[in-house]
């Protein structure tokens, strides 16, 4: 959202805002939504009646996985799990990431990652913006490798992950170093960020996917493959702790350092859990839509948003599934839901701005990235 535009909406809303308590984030209401419709629906977003009741939509190449805001949140990026896309007859050029500017949500650029060999250069599973230098990072399942692109002069670096068929890659709090969980390996290696050099690697349970930060050395990873959570100490790596699943497919992992809460979701028993991580409990668990994905919260920790793909496509879940996928918000402190609405088809790419305000999400099988504004 341009400055003007900001401008416009704050004084817009101050009538409204002077009445409820000043906070970091207030979910917009539909009182507010009337109040601003006009001024929005004039900078380019659409109104539906409906929470969030204002989205800008952009389309975007083949098969979107994730999608992040950078530090200061002017952009998104969007990786792209399965694009090769012809330049000649004779050779290919694979789309890495693609950038798109938030007050228009126009793409601005694409980036090209090198790959020596062209039938390979697909699988960009996920990125993640380093918030102090401003270098984006992204992985490449395909080939092992990840790569750092620098805004500042448009240059890129490549390095291997040291795993197969990597997918997240998450910073520690205090970003010197990197996490990356790896599908095929059933590994987790660790890098350091200023030299790039690789440090060590930990042997997992089946499938690793999620990871998230508990401190500077702690880290959790959500196992695909039965369920459980497993902590490691990147410094020593060793593990510490297994938190037992209750079956199914843990995909995504959020922590909330201040609170000490840990919440994860299952994609084959379509819940969200909450777990009491200096009581080694669970506090409980929320059933969302089928093929739960990712989980962000908000910067307030007052929110969990919850993307869910719905259910699968009989004939494979590559295959665009027979109906849309929902999203939630989950109020944390009362463990409930407290909206959903349908996305599109297969909602797979979730984050949220470092302000709060805006909400972007992918939809897999539609080629598609949506901007919901969802708090003030």
């Amino acid at each position: 959202m341009s400055i003007l535009n900001y401008l416009v909406l704050c004084l817009s809303l101050s009538f409204v805002l002077n009445t409820k308590a000043q906070e970091q984030e207030i979910l917009l209401t539909q009182e507010m939504a009337l109040v601003v419709k006009d001024s929005l629906e004039n900078a380019g977003w659409i109104y539906r009646e409906a929470f969030p009741y204002f989205y800008k939509a952009a389309k975007t190449n083949r098969a979107p996985k994730s999608c992040a805001f950078s530090p200061d949140g002017s952009v998104i990026s969007v990786t792209l799990l399965g694009n090769v896309i012809p330049i000649t007859q004779l050779n290919h050029k694979g789309v890495g990431a693609q950038l798109y500017d938030i007050d228009s949500l126009k793409k601005f650029k694409t980036l090209y990652p090198p790959c020596e060999e062209a039938s390979k250069n697909w699988g960009y599973a996920e990125g993640e913006w380093h918030q102090k230098t401003g270098e984006f990072w992204m992985t490449r399942m395909s080939t092992g490798d990840f790569f750092v692109w620098h805004p500042e002069n448009d240059s890129m670096e490549q390095y291997k992950t040291e795993g197969v068929w990597t997918k997240i890659l998450r910073f520690n709090p205090s970003e010197t170093m990197m996490a990356m969980s790896h599908w095929s390996s059933n590994t987790v290696t660790v890098f350091d960020i200023e030299s790039r050099k690789y440090l060590r690697k930990m042997s997992t349970g089946k499938t690793p996917r999620g990871i998230a930060w508990a401190n500077d050395s702690i880290f959790f990873v959500a196992l695909f493959g039965v369920g459980d959570i497993q902590v490691y100490n990147a410094n020593t790596g060793k593990g510490i702790y297994t938190i037992k699943g209750l079956g199914g497919a843990a995909r995504d992992v959020e922590y909330d350092r201040i609170d000490s809460m840990l919440y994860y979701s299952n994609m084959g028993l379509g819940k969200v859990f909450k777990y009491d991580w200096n009581k080694k409990e669970y506090v409980g668990n929320i059933k969302v839509d089928s093929k739960t994905n990712t989980i962000r919260l908000s910067p307030d920790h007052k929110y969990l948003y919850v993307s869910c793909r719905g259910p699968n496509n009989k004939k494979g879940y590559t295959l665009p599934s027979p109906r849309d996928g929902d999203l939630f918000v989950i109020d944390v402190k009362k463990w409930k839901t407290i909206a959903k609405w349908r996305g599109g088809n297969q909602p797979t790419g979730l984050d949220i701005s470092p302000c709060g305000r805006f909400l972007a999400q992918t939809d897999f099988q539609e080629a598609r990235l949506t901007l919901w504004l969802v708090a003030l």
